[in-house]
């Protein structure tokens, strides 16, 4: 293990022994919570397409869009793409009905730097019915608020064909409210915002390593609406935005370097993207089943996006056994020029064992196989990969 990966992963360890959880404790009439997660993963690629792809050696397997984690194909173990640490703070005026949370998070694909993931006041206006403004998750998936702790997830890593977006947060407002419609359980949520983002760790995959970007999410408006009822759930999302993305640099294969794009990327020519999705879980027993799917239009684009995923486990006592397939595929638009033989299509299956240490730990061991279905004219193509990860969860 590298010296600086090795002192990355200690200095997680470090801090999640030196900070407490706090629960209750009042200052000045504040009240003051706090909690953490932590995921230290390593992965060790089995095989693949080997292959130069943008400025990677290959086999790449990619864990993270969002974050721009990629297992490539360096020998011996790989630690930084799935290691996290987080924590999150809580300040409440409890006679004022407000609170203000924040959680920042250090990734190993950041080289350990700390970045602000949400930053929102809440103000409740009834027992049911919170108002909250600032700096949140986009609700684009059904793990999108828990999406970086291990612990809640049946995954070492979720499955990126439909778990990968070039933004994952927004600045803006929402308005949630909970109720009862005969036996379900029902959470309505309506956000508004916008979204600002450079160099986009997902534009790193398609631009290379090095290569910037500015990403521009305005107008957001959107919602989901969750129902439960014993052991199933539903989830129906609708998110629509005018997008605009610029590529300032981007490997060129040619001169093996960057360069200024000369492809401007997606202006923002007043249409609206429109993203769709639904989910269906379920948990009789011992059982475990999960399924997603997302569509998004871009009026006026060449492509559009469809992914989806299905899981079924099943737990047995403190282990739990879980097979997942997830698929992307890009849809050409011949009437707006896109090419039929030019776009991207991967598949990714799993089989995880987790076993819960205690009630707020475990350890999984994940196997991936992804399969690159892309058209001949796609690129860049990183091909197929076998993935071996191992992970340690812990909230606190």
């Amino acid at each position: 293990m590298p010296i600086k990966e090795a002192c990355r992963i200690l200095m997680f360890l470090a801090a999640m022994f030196a900070v407490p959880a706090v629960h209750g404790e009042q200052v000045g009439g504040v009240e003051f919570s706090g909690s953490g997660f932590l995921t230290v993963g390593v992965g060790k690629m089995l095989g693949g397409t080997r292959a130069t792809v943008l400025d990677r050696n290959c086999p790449c397997f990619i864990a993270d869009y969002a974050q721009g984690a990629v297992y490539d194909g360096r020998n011996g173990l790989q630690w930084g793409q799935d290691s996290k640490l987080g924590l999150q703070g809580t300040a409440t005026l409890p006679n004022a009905n407000f609170s203000v949370t924040a959680q920042a998070v250090a990734r190993g694909t950041h080289n350990g730097n700390i970045s602000l993931e949400w930053l929102y006041g809440s103000y409740q206006l009834t027992d049911n019915t919170v108002i909250q403004f600032g700096r949140k998750r986009l609700p684009m998936f059904y793990y999108s608020d828990i999406q970086d702790v291990g612990f809640a997830l049946p995954w070492t890593h979720l499955p990126p064909q439909l778990y990968g977006w070039e933004t994952v947060n927004y600045n803006g407002v929402n308005i949630r409210h909970q109720t009862i419609w005969g036996d379900w359980a029902a959470t309505i949520n309506a956000l508004a915002g916008n979204e600002n983002v450079s160099d986009s760790g997902y534009w790193k995959i398609y631009n290379g390593k090095q290569s910037r970007t500015r990403v521009k999410l305005n107008n957001i408006i959107g919602g989901d609406l969750t129902l439960a009822r014993d052991w199933f759930e539903t989830r129906l999302v609708y998110i629509q935005s005018g997008t605009q993305r610029e590529s300032v640099t981007i490997w060129d294969d040619a001169s093996q370097n960057y360069l200024p794009a000369t492809d401007p990327g997606l202006p923002d020519n007043g249409t609206h993207q429109k993203i769709y999705g639904i989910a269906l879980n379920m948990d009789p027993g011992d059982w475990i089943f999960r399924s997603e799917l997302l569509y998004i239009n871009r009026p006026g684009a060449t492509y559009k996006d469809h992914a989806q995923l299905v899981g079924l486990g099943r737990r047995f006592g403190e282990w739990q056994l879980m097979a997942t397939a997830s698929h992307y595929r890009g849809e050409a638009v011949v009437v707006n020029g896109g090419d039929p033989q030019g776009q991207e299509n991967h598949t990714s299956r799993s089989l995880t064992l987790r076993y819960n240490l205690t009630r707020s730990s475990d350890i999984k061991v994940q196997l991936d196989s992804q399969k690159d279905q892309g058209g001949p004219n796609w690129a860049p193509r990183y091909g197929d990969a076998r993935l071996l990860t191992l992970s340690y969860d812990k909230v606190f």
